[in-house]
Formats: C-alpha cells, sequence, structure tokens
C-alpha cells in the first residue's frame, strides 16, 4: 500500500460540509497550513469525489448533520470500509450527535472547534501509517485526544 503522505507533497483533505461559511472557514484554515483541499457540500459528492480520487485523499473532515439520505457517521462508516486508509475526522453542533454514535474507526470533535485542535489532528492523521488507528475517539477539552474505551 502507498503512502498516505509521499515525500515533497502536503496531504489532501476533502472537507464536507453544506454550510458555506463553515465550509469556507475549515478550508481557509487548512489551506493556509499548506493542505490542499477539496470541498464538498454533500456526503454524495464526497463518495463521488473518493471514487475519482481516494488514492490522493489523506483525510475527510466531515459534518455529522450533512444533506440528502448520506449523514457524516453513515459516510464514515462507508469510508472504513470502501478506502480505509483514509482518516475521519467528524464535527458536529448538534447536541444529539454524541460520540457514542461513532460504530467505525473516525474521532469525533464537537462544535465549536477550535482551529490549533483541528490542525493538530489532521497533521497526525494524515502522517499515520494505517495500521496505528485504533478505534473511535473523541476529542476533548483542550484538544486532549480520548479513546472511546477511556469514556466507559
Amino acid at each position: 500500500m502507498s503512502d498516505a503522505n509521499p515525500s515533497g507533497t502536503k496531504p489532501v483533505i476533502l472537507v464536507v460540509e453544506d454550510q458555506p461559511d463553515e465550509r469556507f472557514l475549515a478550508a481557509t484554515l487548512l489551506e493556509e497550513t499548506g493542505f490542499t483541499v477539496i470541498e464538498a457540500e454533500t456526503a454524495e459528492l464526497a463518495l463521488a469525489i473518493l471514487n475519482d480520487r481516494a488514492e490522493d485523499v489523506s483525510v475527510v473532515f466531515s459534518d455529522v448533520r450533512t444533506p440528502g439520505p448520506i449523514g457524516g457517521f453513515e459516510l464514515a462508516r462507508i469510508i472504513g470500509v470502501t478506502w480505509p486508509r483514509v482518516r475521519v475526522l467528524l464535527t458536529s453542533g448538534d447536541a444529539g450527535d454524541q460520540p457514542s454514535d461513532l460504530r467505525v474507526s473516525a474521532t469525533f470533535i464537537p462544535k465549536p472547534w477550535r482551529a490549533q485542535d483541528i490542525l493538530a489532528w489532521v497533521e497526525e492523521a494524515a502522517g499515520r501509517p494505517d495500521g496505528s488507528r485504533s478505534g473511535p475517539s473523541v476529542i476533548g477539552p483542550g484538544g486532549k485526544l480520548i479513546s472511546r474505551e477511556m469514556e466507559t
């Protein structure tokens, strides 16, 4: 399997968010840090992009609530099965969306998220070898990564 971050290139991040202002904020933050960003308004569009460019994409950063029949949790499940090398970071501002809803290897961060937390996670995830994932996790207060097993 090829390296997620070939030397000399910055990882490609797919940002999935239907709210234009939030998508712009996330994309700008990542682009200004040197990442290459692809934007999608829906999970369906994200899957179409992955079908064409999965070998380029290192991380998908998606809202849990996306318009259409596929939401963020389902998107993460599909990615985990179809493209297990691609890391997934889910976010939500809805109190009903809980990290316990994660059933796949993904990370959850509540909105409003802090720029430094997103950047630190994406940088680590984009460079992490495939075998180092250990199930769902949550980014907690202060950007601390908390494994799902530690929550119970």
